[in-house]
Protein backbone atom coordinates (compact mmCIF):
# COMPACT_ATOMS: atom_id res chain seq x y z
CA UNK A 1 0.00 0.00 0.00
CA UNK A 2 1.23 3.46 -0.71
CA UNK A 3 0.98 6.05 1.82
CA UNK A 4 1.12 9.99 0.76
CA UNK A 5 2.32 13.14 3.13
CA UNK A 6 0.57 15.78 2.70
CA UNK A 7 1.62 19.29 4.11
CA UNK A 8 -1.30 21.41 5.31
CA UNK A 9 -0.46 24.87 5.48
CA UNK A 10 -3.79 26.66 7.47
CA UNK A 11 -5.19 30.48 6.84
CA UNK A 12 -6.51 31.87 9.30
CA UNK A 13 -8.64 35.06 9.21
CA UNK A 14 -8.80 34.67 5.26
CA UNK A 15 -11.49 33.71 2.81
CA UNK A 16 -8.63 31.80 1.33
CA UNK A 17 -9.26 28.00 2.13
CA UNK A 18 -5.97 25.59 3.42
CA UNK A 19 -3.59 25.24 0.86
CA UNK A 20 -2.29 21.43 0.79
CA UNK A 21 0.80 20.11 -1.08
CA UNK A 22 2.30 16.57 -1.58
CA UNK A 23 5.67 16.24 0.00
CA UNK A 24 6.52 12.47 -0.08
CA UNK A 25 5.26 9.31 -0.66
CA UNK A 26 6.01 5.79 0.95
CA UNK A 27 5.89 1.88 0.43
CA UNK A 28 5.21 1.48 4.53
CA UNK A 29 3.46 3.49 7.26
CA UNK A 30 7.19 3.00 9.22
CA UNK A 31 8.64 5.19 6.40
CA UNK A 32 5.92 7.73 6.09
CA UNK A 33 6.32 8.06 9.88
CA UNK A 34 9.81 9.05 9.59
CA UNK A 35 9.27 11.00 6.93
CA UNK A 36 6.42 13.09 8.54
CA UNK A 37 8.43 13.20 11.85
CA UNK A 38 11.74 14.58 9.82
CA UNK A 39 9.15 17.58 7.99
CA UNK A 40 7.47 18.23 11.35
CA UNK A 41 11.67 18.69 12.51
CA UNK A 42 12.29 21.32 9.49
CA UNK A 43 9.02 23.41 10.22
CA UNK A 44 9.29 23.65 14.10
CA UNK A 45 8.74 26.84 14.77
CA UNK A 46 9.11 28.66 11.62
CA UNK A 47 5.07 28.99 11.27
CA UNK A 48 3.43 28.82 14.65
CA UNK A 49 1.44 25.79 13.98
CA UNK A 50 0.00 26.79 10.65
CA UNK A 51 1.63 24.24 8.91
CA UNK A 52 -0.16 20.29 9.58
CA UNK A 53 0.99 16.70 7.81
CA UNK A 54 -0.80 14.15 7.49
CA UNK A 55 -0.49 10.63 6.21
CA UNK A 56 -2.98 9.69 3.79
CA UNK A 57 -3.82 6.55 1.76
CA UNK A 58 -5.92 5.61 -0.84
CA UNK A 59 -9.27 4.55 -0.11
CA UNK A 60 -9.13 1.75 -3.11
CA UNK A 61 -5.92 0.54 -1.74
CA UNK A 62 -7.54 0.37 1.37
CA UNK A 63 -10.44 -1.67 0.60
CA UNK A 64 -7.75 -4.43 -1.34
CA UNK A 65 -5.62 -4.59 1.82
CA UNK A 66 -8.41 -5.42 3.78
CA UNK A 67 -10.02 -7.54 1.72
CA UNK A 68 -6.90 -9.55 1.38
CA UNK A 69 -6.88 -13.08 3.31
CA UNK A 70 -3.97 -13.51 5.90
CA UNK A 71 -1.59 -16.18 5.22
CA UNK A 72 0.07 -17.12 8.05
CA UNK A 73 3.76 -18.98 7.28
CA UNK A 74 4.71 -20.26 10.75
CA UNK A 75 2.47 -21.94 13.46
CA UNK A 76 0.98 -19.24 16.03
CA UNK A 77 1.08 -20.45 19.22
Amino acid sequence: MEYTIIRRTKFEGSTVEDMLSIQKTAKTLEEAIKYTTALKMLETNKNNNKVVFDIVINIEDAFKYVNTPLVLNKEVA
